[in-house]
């Protein structure tokens, strides 16, 4: 059985908003006025409440921290560490940044922070280290968070996304592709309270998100489109 589907959103762009080959497709796909249907919901709390489940423990210095990663607006991935339990005091890095080394204090701890391929290294005074992988973090989240499959073809890791530095507020949907590889993008909620972002589109039906009274949707709407008009990919098992 052959499954076409059209991604809407990459992986990793220069920048979150769309080109004007993003913006023209989208709108091609959305323009029949049929109606959304709402396939799911979650309350952004409890998205929020999982995030840390999704998040790796980390002890040193006698002190308990969870270590995990967010997105920029531009889609970069930073490396958070932040007091286990809640409170004030996350500290973090934009990933390729590591590698010139960091420092981190929190309650008078200093913690020096290096990353080398792929793992950061967190030193406590003294010696004391701990190493985090980031493709684990990965896999954290990916295996830990909220899962939505749609159109019975492509399942997503829903999670919670706080932007360093701008602080703004979003959700990160992230997949296994065909290679393997992760692939992830990244919805502020400002872009969802008045119309749903589409994600991709599968057999005619677009499948996305919307911000509804406190709520996360899963919506779709169906749409008439010629499988010649756009590229399709082909789905198998892994």
């Amino acid at each position: 059985m052959k499954i076409f589907i059209l991604l809407l959103l990459a992986a990793g762009p220069l920048s979150a908003e769309w080109g004007p080959a993003e913006n023209s497709a989208a709108a091609a796909l959305a323009g029949a006025r049929v109606e959304t249907s709402v396939i799911s919901a979650v309350p952004l709390p409890d998205l929020l409440a999982a995030r840390d489940l999704a998040s790796r423990p980390l002890t040193i210095g006698g002190v308990k921290f969870l270590s995990t990663v967010v997105f920029d607006a531009a889609w970069d991935s930073w490396f958070v560490l932040k007091p286990a339990g809640g409170g004030l005091g996350a500290g973090a890095w934009k990933e390729t940044d590591l590698a010139g080394g960091a420092v981190y204090n929190h309650g008078g701890l200093e913690l020096r922070l290096q990353e080398t391929d792929g793992v950061v290294t967190v030193q406590a005074p003294g010696g004391e280290k701990a190493e985090v992988s980031i493709n684990g973090l990965f896999d954290l989240l990916y295996a830990e968070s909220l899962k939505i499959k749609f159109g019975d073809a492509v399942t997503y890791a829903m999670f919670r996304n706080l932007a360093p530095l701008s602080e703004e507020e979003g959700t990160a949907a992230l997949r296994i592709g065909s290679d393997g590889l992760y692939y992830y993008s990244v919805t502020p909620d400002s872009k969802i309270e008045a119309e749903p972002r589409w994600l991709l589109a599968i057999n005619w039906v677009l499948y996305g998100l919307r911000i509804k009274d406190g709520s996360l949707l899963f919506v779709s709407k169906p749409i008439e489109m010629a499988p010649e008009d756009h590229a399709a990919e082909r789905a198998r098992p892994r």
